[in-house]
C-alpha cells in the first residue's frame, strides 16, 4: 500500500510503501521516527498508533516536544 505522510514541523513530505495490513506505527518505523515522540493525524482527528492504514491515505505526522524547567 502507499501512504504519503506530511512530517511537521518542517512541512515535509515523504511517500511511503508499507505492507497491506500496515498501521501507523509501520508507518512511524518506514519514516525512523519514534512513536512516543509524534502523533498521527487523519483529517482533522488524532488516530492511534496501531490503527489500520488505507492505500493511497495521506497522513499528518506531528513532533511533539515536552519537558523544560518552569522558574
Amino acid at each position: 500500500m502507499h501512504v504519503t505522510a506530511e512530517i511537521h514541523p518542517g512541512r515535509r513530505e515523504a511517500s511511503v510503501e508499507l505492507g497491506s495490513a500496515a498501521s501507523g506505527l509501520d508507518l512511524l518505523r518506514a519514516l525512523r521516527l519514534a512513536p512516543d515522540a509524534h502523533i498521527l493525524l487523519r483529517g482533522d482527528g488524532p488516530i492511534p498508533a496501531d490503527t489500520a492504514l488505507q492505500d493511497g491515505e495521506r497522513i499528518r505526522v506531528i513532533g511533539v516536544v515536552s519537558g523544560g524547567a518552569l522558574g
